[in-house]
């Protein structure tokens, strides 16, 4: 699985999110603090020291790529794999940028307490997830990601016909969040429409995976 190309682009993103925290730890004042942690309502409670909330985004970025990095060695099914490597990248360059967008809302509201961080990555997040959805059905059968249930890993086109599927109800979910994250004035329907939005297309994909297995079994 040749990932070479993409783990460079990622590579770039995550040397910028540590170049945005460098700008924003010089430019804010001595002893000022950063907020990385936001109840529901999108207010902060949870703040570190400068140094340490800026180096943050960057530290887990680098660790979170690596991981995707090394992750396909220890995969069973290479072929699937090998097949799929373009959707993986894509995925993978996708996370890196969730953790520049991350990176440069907190700096952001440390600048300007009026910065709303919770919209802006819910609309990052929504954007990742219409990405993901319109690359799920090029995903071919493997054990490391998509919709890995025991039907689509035991029948080809159970697993072709459940990534179609649920790609596309990814695609609406994500552009169903980044409307309410754009639209909505309470960070309450936020929350709500992450869970719905992100969890909602996975878990009617593997429904339907044993609904058209049984059905392909019956007849």
């Amino acid at each position: 699985m040749n990932l070479q190309r993409p783990l460079r682009l990622a590579a770039v993103l995550i040397a910028a999110t540590a170049a945005v925290g460098v700008w924003a730890y010089a430019t804010l004042p001595p002893g000022a603090t950063i907020a990385v942690h936001f109840n529901a309502h999108g207010y902060p409670d949870g703040f570190m020291p400068k140094g340490l909330g800026l180096a943050l985004m960057p530290l887990i970025g680098a660790g979170v790529i690596l991981t995707l990095a090394f992750a396909p060695r220890l995969a069973t099914d290479q072929a699937g794999l090998a097949e799929s490597a373009s959707a993986y990248g894509v995925v993978l360059i996708g996370v890196a940028a969730m953790f520049l967008v991350a990176e440069g809302a907190i700096a952001m509201r440390a600048l300007n307490p009026q910065f709303d961080v919770i919209r802006w990555l819910f609309l990052a997040v929504g954007v990742l997830i219409v990405v993901t959805g319109n690359l799920l059905g090029k995903v071919r059968r493997n054990g490391l990601f998509g919709v890995r249930t025991p039907w689509t890993l035991r029948d080809k086109r159970v697993w072709d016909r459940t990534h179609r599927f649920t790609g596309r109800l990814m695609v609406l979910g994500g552009v169903a969040l980044a409307a309410v994250a754009f639209l909505s004035a309470d960070h309450a329907d936020l929350i709500l429409a992450l869970v719905v939005c992100a969890a909602g297309p996975p878990i009617a994909g593997a429904v339907y995976s044993r609904a058209i297995w049984r059905q392909a079994a019956e007849g």
